[in-house]
């Protein structure tokens, strides 16, 4: 019923991290939130696999730090 696009600049990121409930857990999926100096970011991935959140997990975490090592 609602779509939200939240965007993230890889700069930005300060925390990238990968959480599954008890629910979660049960059905084999996992969430990714993205976290920021901002409080009212709320970036988050729902209904992935552990694998590929663990994956995207640490490619974002690899391509925040190559973007912070630029400046």
């Amino acid at each position: 019923m609602f779509r939200r696009l939240v965007v993230v600049p890889y700069g930005r990121m300060q925390l990238v991290d990968v959480t599954a409930g008890p629910v979660e857990r049960k059905f084999g999926i996992a969430t990714l939130r993205l976290h920021t100096a901002a409080a009212g970011t709320d970036a988050r991935i729902h209904g992935l696999t552990p694998t590929e959140a663990a994956r995207l997990r640490d490619r974002l975490a690899a391509l925040g730090e190559s973007q912070s090592a630029g400046l």
